[in-house]
């Protein structure tokens, strides 16, 4: 039994499949991001949501957010192996890679992930072989659920925004300027909650100033996330997972003409193409 997971900063999907790919069971716990928790956190929450369909387990393969550097790696693979007892070795990869391999399989081509954060890369078909710097929601990450909301508090708490939206948004979540403010300066996860504000933006998309905001923040992702890998790499399919492009998939589209790049594929979740690429493609247990 093979057992894959793809955590964001927001949620883990978790798949328990037999050697043909079949589903035996599943379930989502919230995002292991190692930046934001400690490893007892995370084999606490694999402990207790995560083991109970995990009793006969060969393999696990964990993709995540936060697993670029091998500290934050060896930390996540010590959380997972002391809570689940597997056959073989642990393998744990950050999200980017999981994304290449889910939407490309083992051809070439520019994948980018719009979820909670952002993220792209240069695929080779088997590894990256080229990936801007990954700075973060407060440096960068333009075009993510956590910018986009960010951009949209910051206006409707200038009072920016066109009133009914900004009455709109009260209504919704009965949170003042304050509440707002230690949410995001004195509490853990400031990126969860911003971009919990997402389905709001989703709601008032066909309103001018915030469809400023989505474009203006899709272009940025193209300056930073695409333009860097160079006109050589122009003409390699691009493809797209994440939460916020899957919604978001008009404006996508739109601003991606603008810079003469047509994209491949726009798919929400990567796990089926996980569970593709590990029992298929280049099956994980031989």
């Amino acid at each position: 039994m093979l057992l894959i997971a793809d955590s964001g900063s927001t949620k883990t999907d978790w798949r328990l499949v037999d050697e043909e790919g079949k589903t035996i069971n599943s379930v989502q716990c919230k995002g292991l991001n190692p930046y934001f928790l400690t490893e007892a956190e995370i084999a606490k929450i694999i402990k207790n949501e995560v083991t109970p369909i995990a009793s006969e387990v060969d393999k696990v393969i964990f993709y995540g957010a936060g697993c670029g550097l091998p500290v934050k790696v060896e930390q996540v693979k010590s959380a997972i192996e002391s809570v689940i007892s597997v056959k073989y070795p642990t393998e744990v990869y950050g999200d980017i890679l999981g994304a290449a391999r889910s939407l490309l399989q083992d051809q070439k081509g520019i994948t980018c992930i719009l979820g909670t954060g952002a993220n792209s890369c240069v695929y080779d078909g088997h590894e990256i072989i080229n990936n801007v710097p990954s700075l973060g929601y407060i440096l960068a990450d333009w075009g993510s659920g956590t910018v986009l909301c960010k951009d949209l508090i910051a206006l409707i708490l200038q009072q920016k925004l066109d009133p009914e939206i900004i009455a709109d948004f009260h209504a919704t979540f009965d949170m003042d300027t304050r509440q707002i403010l230690d949410k995001i300066y004195n509490k853990p996860q400031a990126n969860r909650f911003l971009a919990s504000f997402t389905p709001f933006l989703l709601k008032h998309a066909d309103n001018p100033s915030c469809q400023d905001i989505i474009k203006d923040n899709f272009r940025k992702f193209f300056d930073y996330y695409v333009i860097p890998y160079g006109p050589q790499n122009m003409d390699l399919p691009i493809s797209f997972t994440g939460s916020i492009a899957y919604h978001f998939c008009d404006f996508l589209e739109e601003v991606a003409t603008e810079f003469g790049i047509k994209i491949k594929s726009i798919v929400q979740h990567p796990m089926s193409g996980l569970v593709k690429y590990h029992c298929q493609t280049v099956p994980a247990i031989k």
